[in-house]
């Protein structure tokens, strides 16, 4: 009977080592102890969050400082009223402190006449011998009232009426005012009438001029206070 028992003691002792041994062979390798086996578990990883950018203010950009273009200021019309305003004539001189503005176009020439008196005032275009040969208009203004004449030297020191000696009076148009200090008159001819009494100008040319004037006589045939001579240029054609 115990020898029995030991028998089957040997056998169980046999099989428990067998098993122990297969275990042990299966592990891997350096393992002392089994390895179990199951589903994987993903590592977690912990992600920080990006720093947020701090927040600007949105840039206004700044107004343009923009100039509107400035137009020059369309020049005066003409206009023979005894009131000379800036820009209204293209040129002027002065000869015995008398101002002579003028322009012109293809066919007319423009005048205005600043006398430092209150008697008339006189202008001879293109003279040949001092007086003689000149186309004179001469104007003066009394109590309020514009009277000016067509004249033609027929002298080196006498001018007459044009409508005296066959021709017309050919001013166009005229103007003027009177001042306890000055005299001013305005008036338009033709460069060329056609009047065998009057001389014919030309565009672009250059013409010698006779300027005179009386301190206080009115009138057409007194003689002149003071009397100059000069130049002037007329425009080109347009």
């Amino acid at each position: 009977m115990n020898k029995t028992l030991l028998i089957i003691l040997a056998v169980a002792l046999l099989v428990g080592g067998a098993a122990a041994w297969f275990l042990l062979s299966r592990a891997p390798d350096g393992a002392t102890e089994p390895v179990a086996i199951g589903p994987e578990v993903p590592e977690v990883v912990a992600v920080q969050p990006a720093p947020a950018e701090p927040e600007t203010e949105s840039e206004t950009p700044e107004p343009v400082q923009t100039e509107s273009a400035v137009l020059p200021e369309p020049a005066p019309v003409w206009a023979p009223d005894g009131t000379i305003r800036p820009g209204e004539y293209a040129h002027s001189t002065s000869l015995i402190d008398v101002t002579i503005h003028w322009f012109n176009d293809a066919n007319v020439l423009r005048v205005g006449l600043e006398s430092p008196a209150n008697g008339y005032v006189s202008i001879g275009f293109d003279p040949e011998d001092r007086m003689e040969g000149a186309n004179y208009i001469v104007a003066y203004v009394e109590e309020g009232e514009v009277y000016i004449r067509d004249d033609f030297g027929i002298g080196p020191t006498s001018h007459a009426a044009d409508t005296d000696r066959g021709g017309t009076d050919n001013i166009l148009s005229y103007g003027g005012t009177e001042w306890a200090d000055h005299t001013v008159v305005e008036f338009s001819i033709p460069l060329d009438s056609g009047d065998a009494q009057d001389k014919a100008l030309r565009p672009g040319w250059t013409y010698d001029i006779l300027v005179a004037y009386h301190d206080l006589l009115d009138g057409f045939s007194g003689r002149h206070s003071r009397r100059g001579s000069g130049q002037i240029t007329l425009d080109q054609a347009p």
